[in-house]
């Protein structure tokens, strides 16, 4: 009995140098596989919901390729959201002016820009006044058209301002609401759509 045993004895040690290998190789292998491969694509970063930064009294400003200023965006307060790179505005004072000098001013209680402060929305008691230029002609041309309402946009690189909520139109003693409104500052032609009713004065 005592002679079978350690002949069990003498098998189970000559086994283990094999058993230790085999447990180092699987070891190995699975530490190869959860590695992760070289030159795999790096998953892109989840853009972030949270403002990245956000300023008081602050200011953005755009000039043109001669650096002359085009347009001038400030806010009581500007949030910057990285994941439309979008500014958030508290009280937003917009002022614009072209080349002939013809100018666009605005504000509202809130409002969004793109970092370029080209594309513009208002909300919360918007208002835009188009001013004229100072050698602008003889007519109501040379007035300035206000509009007010709870939304409006404006496209500072083409002068355009719009909106798809109702819109009030006011120009030296005229007054004309609408539902929808398309503005083109350089051409002067309103565009007023939807039920439409109010006095227009003309020139």
């Amino acid at each position: 009995m005592n002679q079978r045993w350690w002949l069990w004895l003498e098998r189970a040690q000559a086994t283990v140098p094999l058993l230790a290998v085999a447990g180092l190789a699987g070891f190995t292998w699975w530490l190869v596989q959860s590695s992760p491969k070289d030159g795999g694509d790096a998953r892109p970063a989840l853009a972030s919901s949270s403002p990245d930064f956000e300023l008081d009294k602050a200011r953005v400003a755009r000039f043109n390729a001669q650096g002359r200023i085009e347009a001038v965006l400030d806010g009581a307060q500007m949030r910057h959201y990285p994941d439309t790179d979008r500014l958030q505005i508290d009280q937003l004072v917009l002022s614009a002016r072209d080349d002939k000098g013809m100018g666009l001013k605005a504000s509202s209680q809130m409002g969004e820009a793109d970092h370029k402060a080209e594309l513009v929305t208002l909300s919360g008691g918007a208002r835009v006044t188009a001013l004229p230029a100072a050698d602008q002609g003889v007519g109501q041309r040379n007035q300035p058209v206000h509009f007010v309402g709870e939304v409006l946009r404006i496209d500072t690189r083409t002068r355009v301002v719009s909106s798809s909520q109702p819109v009030l139109l006011q120009q030296q003693g005229s007054e004309v609401r609408a539902q929808t409104l398309h503005y083109d500052d350089h051409t002067g032609i309103t565009d007023l759509g939807g039920r439409v009713h109010g006095h227009y004065d003309a020139p």
